[in-house]
């Protein structure tokens, strides 16, 4: 009956006398339900409504690019007004693929939040609380990250490359791999985190704490440590060329096989270190504690060791070849078995 011709409505027998009156009027309404079927203005106002759902329909979904960028807009504006909410809004504008270069997110609280892979270029995340955020990948070039809590944060492939992490806490956070050369991260705390791989070069490290940290061959090259603190950090294999380290930590540290190759290292402390098969060729080691270190095949050629104290350390097979200022006190106890003079 899709486009039969509504049938006239049919007289009704007559019943008993309760149920004729219903019977008759509802033949009444049937008949004016009829005559109006058949009026053209109803046919059209039936069309005219499909019709308007129809444009209602198309202009939801023209209008949804103006809607997505107001919504942006108010979550951004959440972000600035610096108060509740913030990490709500961080995340949905991050899953919508918003360009977050130049945040602001100062004094946010951040924590456990995903971001990875995120542009984050020329942020402010002073103060921010990312403790165990997922940051891996993400891009953090000469933003500002002074005193932000990053304990336990995956930071692993991140680009922090120019960025000032000043006084910040990265204990426990995973840097493999990750780009902090350049970085100004003057008393930042990197205490029991791992940094294999990372680059470091060229980064301002002075007074900050590596105690413990896992900085495998990481690359520090022409960095500056001094006064650091690397107690029983891992640095095996590690590039540490041209440092800077003046009065660094390294007792009982780890660096067999570590390039130190004109590292300024006056008044360190390597105390126990391990520093088999390093090269050490012209360091300056003046007045650096070196009691009880081992450094065995290590490379020492042309290095100052202008009152160094090498006490009961282990130099077996070391070459010490045009070494300077070094004096048979400075050895006592000192085992030099194999050592090379000439």
């Amino acid at each position: 009956m899709s486009k039969k011709e509504k049938k006239r409505p049919v007289k009704p027998e007559n019943g008993s006398a309760w149920v004729a009156p219903f019977r008759w009027l509802n033949w009444t309404f049937e008949w004016i339900a009829y005559w109006l079927s058949h009026l053209a203005i109803f046919v059209l106002i039936k069309y005219l409504g499909k019709l308007i759902i129809l444009i209602a329909v198309i202009s939801w979904f023209l209008e949804g690019p103006r809607r997505r960028r107001e919504v942006i807009r108010e979550n951004w504006s959440i972000l600035l007004e610096k108060g509740g909410g913030r990490m709500d809004a961080l995340k949905f504008l991050h899953q919508e693929g918003v360009d977050l270069r130049g945040l602001n997110g100062e004094y946010g609280f951040f924590e456990g939040i995903d971001l990875h892979g995120a542009n984050l270029y020329g942020a402010d995340l002073s103060n921010a609380k990312l403790a165990k955020a997922n940051l891996s990948n993400t891009v953090f070039t000469n933003s500002e990250l002074n005193n932000a809590v990053l304990d336990s944060a995956d930071l692993r492939g991140a680009n922090l490359s120019g960025s000032f992490i000043r006084s910040a806490r990265l204990q426990g956070a995973r840097l493999d791999n990750a780009d902090l050369s350049f970085t100004n991260a003057k008393g930042a705390f990197f205490i029991g985190a791992s940094l294999v791989k990372a680059d470091l070069s060229e980064a301002r490290l002075s007074q900050a704490y590596f105690h413990s940290a896992d900085l495998t061959a990481a690359f520090l090259q022409f960095a500056k440590l001094d006064s650091a603190d690397l107690n029983a950090a891992r640095l095996r294999g590690a590039d540490l060329s041209l440092t800077d380290m003046r009065g660094v930590k390294l007792y009982n540290a780890d660096l067999r096989g570590a390039k130190l190759t004109h590292a300024i290292l006056e008044g360190a402390d390597l105390t126990r270190a391990d520093l088999r098969g390093a090269d050490l060729q012209n360091a300056f080691l003046k007045e650096t504690f070196l009691e009880d270190a081992i450094l065995d095949s290590a490379d020492l050629r042309g290095a100052n060791l202008r009152g160094a104290r090498l006490k009961n350390a282990r130099l077996r097979g070391a070459d010490l070849r045009n070494v300077r200022f070094l004096n048979d006190s400075s050895l006592k106890n000192a085992d030099t078995t194999g050592i090379i003079l000439k």
